[in-house]
């Protein structure tokens, strides 16, 4: 199934669209189990990548994200978020088949740092390849109080860097400025964003009593090549797992 008309105008003068329910409630039920279980893994286990940083709330240790997690273990899930119409769609924005790039999940805890405003190709990817696109999957609710995103809604950015390597676009929290260019989005468990490597979004701290889980898949161009194993040997040499006793301080900017 490809995009509406709507849907794929909305995404070349935007760099990002929203589908609501994209995923079934037994696909988003099933997923909240697996990410939870993984969670709940022992330590050591180094298929999935765990990073851990210190809440801004007490300084406590607290999961953030764990990356890598479309792994062997867990082709399952990798079969039920990108076959089908998910490959379809990417392969029509992309204008070739996609490769997944690297995968993630951010659990966004209460006391989880702020995101701050970037663009994803900030983070060093560059050296891959020049253009990716990103999808997003819902799986809590995600409101304004426990930090949703922002996402530039004008289209008014560039597709190439606005800033160095490594630097976030802004150090302040949404409401972004000018405020009429960026659109706060609310979503639902299954709802889901296609968004390119350059559109600037982020989101605050979590400062409530909920947390909110979001996977980010992110996809190259067949033909750039096959960059996952490439991507994660680099990643883990410069910037490793860690855990729980070896928090990070929340200052870092990483994608």
């Amino acid at each position: 199934m490809r995009l509406t008309d709507q849907e794929r105008s909305h995404f070349e003068k935007k760099g990002y669209v929203v589908i609501k329910n994209f995923y079934s409630k037994d696909v988003m039920d099933r997923v909240d189990v697996w990410l939870e279980e993984m969670k709940n893994r022992p330590e050591g286990d180094l298929r999935e990548a765990r990073y851990y940083e210190e809440s801004v709330v007490d300084g406590a240790s607290i999961l953030v994200r764990i990356e890598n997690i479309l792994n062997d273990r867990n082709k399952e899930f990798r079969d039920l978020l990108i076959a089908g119409r998910t490959t379809e769609i990417l392969t029509e924005l992309l204008d070739e088949p996609p490769l997944l790039f690297k995968e993630k999940v951010n659990y966004k805890p209460p006391g989880c740092r702020a995101d701050k405003l970037h663009q994803d190709q900030a983070a060093g990817w560059n050296a891959f390849t020049d253009y990716f696109i990103s999808l997003g999957v819902v799986v809590d609710p995600n409101r304004e109080d426990n930090a949703a995103l922002s996402f530039m809604d004008s289209g008014n950015y560039s597709k190439f860097l606005m800033n160095e390597e490594w630097l976030p676009l802004s150090e302040d929290d949404p409401p972004y400025r000018p405020e009429s260019e960026y659109i706060l989005l609310e979503a639902d468990p299954g709802d889901v964003i296609f968004f390119d490597c350059y559109v600037p979004h982020g989101s605050p701290p979590n400062l409530s009593g909920r947390g909110r889980r979001n996977l980010f898949l992110t996809f190259n161009r067949e033909s750039a090549g096959d960059l996952r194993g490439q991507y994660y040997e680099e990643k883990w040499r410069t910037y490793p797992p860690n855990e729980p006793t070896r928090a990070r301080e929340n200052q870092t900017f990483r994608v």
